[in-house]
């Protein structure tokens, strides 16, 4: 038997990955670069010279500990080195900037991003709707006469981080430019390659306009084949994120795969001489890379185009190819260029399904043998999809919160549709300029198009086709993994110790599944979050939750979704309810109890008065909310303070300037709490026998 070495023997640049991610890791979670880790890294990489001057049988073991030490430190400070540090914008009018991608519709407005000059600090930019904006191209000069804003962190439980995100691709500010705030110049800069490429995809886009590509139809061909998912629908996304399709509107791997496939079929003749190999090769990476060019080069394509170009290289040149070293190898350049790329939910999927599918699905397939061609062909589709989603589910439910229960039998309509849509459409492309040939290309087009839209909507339709808020922490995502791997090693060496192994790490999952549950179940939490201009109060009681809000319960949920649906999902909730903050609710629940303005919840009681009437007839409460509150009203607290355990307010108190926000904090109470300035307030109800309160446990997001 193969003994786990010799395994790992052939995957070279497996090992080497291995503690470059374990140092990348180490950078990202670890705020500086100790002085002593340099030294211990200058030191190894001085043994490293020695051993490897005199490598032998003896100096291997020494060699290969000291080489994966320095790997795990010069992935530490690589990822430091490589992190964007913004330069502070200048204060001065006007600002000079260039256009860097085609503006993409909003329902208001008209983003883009700018490229401040010469400081060449990029710029989340929202343009006001109009024909000036919507005609800007890639390479013009703006300029504009206001400062643009950094962009904020996240001031709720749960919502998404986009500063960091943002950061990551090297954006820290927004702005928004009306009409009047900015003109067009009459210079222009040289275009970078990308930026040609988001040309040449707009031209194709052109194509398909031209022959009647329009709506749902044409957001979803744009993204299928060209990248470019600006445009669907959030209902749209939303319907083939539940029917577990959501893979197919980014252009990455499958994508890509079609595409390599089915040339490397057509090509297969040449690959019985060195010379035809060679030339095999060279076709096959300039195909790959020429459909990463008019797809705009995002970053989830040139992911998939250079993982699929090291798969091409090792299968053209060296016959005894291991698929992990070239995966390997592919997810290691990647890091070298941005090591960013590890903490991108897009880049852990990709690595996370490829590798899955190669080791599971041939085991899987061979399970049961299929003598009728049709029903083999679907099995084998089927085994694809369980088998990726052996490595993705982990991971998509502790991003997502939620699973698609009959993934399986959207992929077996999805993946077919997508791939005679993909050759479909570029035949489309490739004969537009013949009409009548075009016409009938285009009438298929629109009949796979529907056919997909139809499929992903009716398996969303079917009853229980998604679980959604699950709460899946880190430790049971790290435990998770820890199944997949002793799973996979008990596959490949058959050994008893691996499979007990997956029972503890089992045990190990239950515990922390049911000390999750219990945590849910026995959560008492009132939260004031910090929505501009608006009130939104979330009463967590168990899996219930229900929402206070100043806006109707449709508004609510179409304008404050962004904050509601994380915190749903992070805290488990299974029955969301909304009820107006104002005057009476006509529903009741045994957990809260409103009236008018008093608010009765798990023994907390909460008075949210019309205006700031704080006077000697106020009622007994522990927490004061008020949505607006003027300076003049501030010192009608001060004598309510030691009454009164919170008062919360959604008006900022605060300048932008530290000194005049120090001079006035020292004429507020220190028990209030302005939502725009701190950020959202929570209030934990301690509880120590059922139905009983035992404290009140209040803590705040800040910024």
């Amino acid at each position: 038997m193969t003994s786990l070495t010799d395994h790992l023997r052939r995957v070279p640049f497996f090992r080497f990955l291995l503690p470059f991610v374990a140092g990348t890791v180490a950078g990202y979670s670890i705020e500086g670069f100790p002085l002593y880790i340099g030294l211990a890294g200058l030191s190894t990489l001085f043994l490293l010279l020695i051993t490897f001057r005199r490598a032998g049988y003896r100096t291997a073991p020494l060699f290969g500990t000291l080489l994966y030490f320095f790997l795990f430190i010069f992935g530490w400070h690589w990822y430091q080195q490589r992190q964007y540090q913004p330069k502070p914008i200048p204060d001065k009018t006007p600002h000079f900037a260039v256009v860097v991608g085609y503006p993409e519709e909003k329902a208001n407005s008209f983003k883009t991003i700018l490229q401040l000059l010469p400081e060449k600090q990029n710029i989340l930019t929202y343009l006001e709707k109009d024909s000036t904006a919507v005609n800007l191209i890639p390479g013009q000069v703006i300029a504009f006469h206001r400062q643009p804003s950094a962009i904020e962190p996240p001031s709720n439980p749960g919502e998404f981080n986009y500063r960091a995100y943002m950061l990551r691709h090297h954006i820290t500010h927004r702005l928004y430019l009306r009409t009047k705030d900015y003109f067009i110049t009459t210079g222009k800069v040289g275009l970078n390659l990308r930026q040609k490429a988001l040309i040449v995809r707009e031209h194709l886009l052109s194509i398909f306009e031209r022959y009647g590509f329009s709506g749902d139809e044409m957001s979803i061909l744009s993204a299928l084949v060209l990248g470019d998912r600006e445009n669907i629908d959030p209902e749209i996304k939303s319907e083939f994120a539940n029917s577990g399709a959501i893979h197919i509107l980014a252009v990455s791997g499958l994508h890509v795969g079609i595409i390599y496939f089915v040339f490397s079929f057509l090509l297969k003749f040449l690959k019985t001489h060195r010379k035809g190999r060679l030339a095999r090769l060279f076709i096959l990476l300039a195909i790959i890379w020429i459909y990463a060019f008019i797809t705009g080069l995002s970053p989830s394509v040139q992911r998939a185009a250079t993982m699929f170009s090291f798969i091409a290289i090792g299968e053209n040149i060296n016959r005894q190819n291991n698929i992990y070293n070239t995966l390997a190898a592919s997810a290691f350049l990647l890091l070298l260029v941005n090591p960013n790329l590890l903490f991108e939910v897009g880049f852990q999927l990709s690595y996370a399904a490829v590798l899955s599918i190669v080791f599971f699905q041939p085991m899987i397939y061979h399970t049961i043998y299929i003598s009728n061609w049709w029903l083999d062909k679907i099995w084998g589709l089927l085994t694809v999809s369980l088998a990726a989603q052996v490595g993705v589910s982990p991971l998509s439910i502790f991003y997502f919160h939620q699973f698609p229960v009959y993934f399986w039998l959207t992929n077996l309509f999805a993946i077919p549709l997508t791939t005679l849509i993909i050759y479909t459409a570029f035949l489309l492309l490739t004969l537009s300029f013949i009409p009548f040939i075009g016409k009938a290309i285009a009438f298929l087009l629109h009949i796979l198009v529907k056919a997909l839209l139809a499929s992903v909507w009716a398996v969303n339709t079917v009853p229980g086709a998604v679980i959604p808020n699950i709460s899946f922490t880190a430790p049971m995502l790290l435990t998770s993994f820890l199944v997949i791997i002793f799973l996979t090693l008990f596959i490949i060496r058959k050994q008893r110790i691996f499979l007990q192994l997956i029972l503890v790490s089992f045990i190990i999952l239950a515990g922390i599944t049911t000390i999750n549950k219990y945590r849910i179940l026995t959560q008492r939490e009132i939260v004031f979050f910090h929505v501009p201009r608006k009130t939104l109060i979330a009463a967590v009681h168990g899996k219930n939750i229900v929402w206070i809000s100043s806006e109707d319960s449709i508004i609510t949920r179409q304008k404050m979704g962004i904050y509601m649906k994380p915190f749903e999902q992070l805290h488990g909730i299974k029955s969301s309810v909304i009820i107006p903050l104002s005057g009476k609710s006509a529903q009741q629940f045994p957990f809260l109890k409103k009236k008018n303005n008093m608010i009765n919840f798990a023994g907390m009681k909460i008075w949210s008065p019309e205006k700031a009437e704080i006077t000697e007839f106020m009622p007994p409460t522990d927490l004061i909310y008020l949505h607006k509150i003027y300076r003049k009203d501030i010192t009608k607290f001060e004598a309510k303070e030691s009454l009164v355990a919170q008062f919360v307010t959604n008006t900022p108190l605060f300048s932008d300037k530290r000194s005049e926000k120090e001079e006035k904090s020292d004429m507020l109470p220190k028990n209030i709490h302005s939502l725009p300035d701190k950020g959202a307030l929570s209030a934990n109800i301690l509880i120590s026998d059922k139905n009983k309160k035992s404290g009140i446990k209040i803590g705040y997001i800040t910024h």
